[in-house]
Formats: C-alpha cells, sequence, structure tokens
C-alpha cells in the first residue's frame, strides 16, 4: 500500500487547494484562512433564528468549497465536512433539535455535479452526530445566479422559490455550505414554518464577514 501511494504522489503530486503549492493538501499559510471556530450571527427579518458557522470566507475558503461542490475532490469534502461538524457540534451545545434539513440545490445543478452536494456532507455529520437528515426541501422555480446580488435582491430572487414537502414537526436545524446574506436560509425557514416546522437554527461551513 505504502508503494501504491508513493507511486501515486509521484504521478500526481498532492498540491495545496488554496494556493496550488507542491507538498500538503493545504498549506501551512493557506490554514490560517481555514482554520475552524464558532462563529455566530442571526438571520434577518421577524422571526430571526441563530446561525452558526465555522470559517470565515476568504479567496482560500472559496477554492476549497468550489474544489468540494464543483469537483468533488475528496480533501476538500474532508475539510468541509469537518468544518460543518465543528458548526453543528457548536450549535448543539445550547439549541436542542430533532433532525437537520439540507438546503437542496436544483436537480438540473445536482445531475451536472452527480450529487446533492450539501445532503451527503448533511449525512455525514448527521451519521457523526446521531442526528437525522431529512430531505424535505425542494425548489419550485428556477432561480438568478446570486453570487453578483445584493441582499435586498437575493431575497426578491427567492422569495417562495423552495416548498417543504412534509410536516414532521419537531425542531429543525438547517445545513449549508455557505451563509452570504442569509436569504436561501430565511427562504427555507419559511417553507418549513409553513408546513408547521420550528427551525430552531442554522449551521453552515463558511460565513461572509460581515454577514451582507
Amino acid at each position: 500500500m505504502k508503494i501504491l501511494n508513493s507511486l501515486q504522489e509521484l504521478v500526481f503530486p498532492v498540491r495545496c487547494l488554496g494556493c496550488g503549492s507542491l507538498g500538503l493538501s493545504i498549506c501551512s499559510n493557506c490554514r490560517k484562512f481555514w482554520h475552524p471556530r464558532i462563529i455566530r450571527s442571526n438571520s434577518h427579518g421577524p422571526e430571526r433564528f441563530p446561525i452558526f458557522s465555522a470559517v470565515y470566507y476568504s479567496p482560500i475558503a472559496g477554492k476549497i468549497l468550489l474544489a468540494a461542490k464543483e469537483n468533488s475532490i475528496e480533501i476538500a469534502d474532508e475539510l468541509m465536512k469537518s468544518a460543518l461538524l465543528f458548526s453543528l457540534q457548536g450549535c448543539r451545545k445550547i439549541i436542542q433539535s430533532d433532525y437537520l434539513v439540507p438546503i437542496p440545490s436544483r436537480k438540473k445543478v445536482a445531475r451536472l455535479r452527480g450529487r446533492q452536494f450539501i445532503s451527503v456532507l448533511t449525512h455525514h455529520v448527521g451519521a457523526i452526530e446521531n442526528m437525522a437528515t431529512r430531505e424535505i426541501l425542494s425548489h419550485t422555480r428556477v432561480v438568478q445566479d446570486q453570487s453578483k446580488l445584493d441582499a435586498h435582491q437575493r431575497a426578491e430572487n427567492l422569495a417562495g422559490a423552495l416548498i417543504c414537502l412534509r410536516n414532521l414537526g419537531g425542531k429543525a436545524i438547517l445545513v449549508d455550505d455557505l451563509v452570504t446574506t442569509g436569504s436561501t436560509l430565511i427562504e427555507a425557514a419559511r417553507a418549513m414554518r409553513a408546513k408547521g416546522i420550528d427551525v430552531v437554527a442554522a449551521v453552515t461551513a463558511c460565513v461572509a464577514e460581515p454577514l451582507r
């Protein structure tokens, strides 16, 4: 096995996900930008709920996130899972809940990626924490790319875009990879609360600083 690993390193040398330098999956310089800690923010609007994140978004974090989400790079996946688990464990120290609900990608996007990215991560961290994952959210329509929209435009873009398929009752925690303005999480909470589900918190791997 060691010989095979050595040969693999010769043919496919390890490069840092952040800067591309040879040697480590994430070098010491880039690791400074991927240092999990509990970061707490709050959603906007009349029905506020806390959001727990682990890593401040940065160009380095963005590369790791994209490497996991778009390219399914295993090392990036593991970094995302560890950050998400850190957030969830921090959340559960002070908030009781019954199950996790991942934010879904649109079906077309998921087909292109070959998986429902957030659902895969959520099942992983849920299993570690002995929590059920319930995939009960679905998109009702196509939405615009949000990367160039401000907070108000994002809220309008997402209004009514999600539906909750089942009323499971109980207390739920939403799960996503990144929170920027909170619009996606707010829309998901609206859809679930319309079905009578109590959304008590959300957890994400990364958070934009400050939460816009």
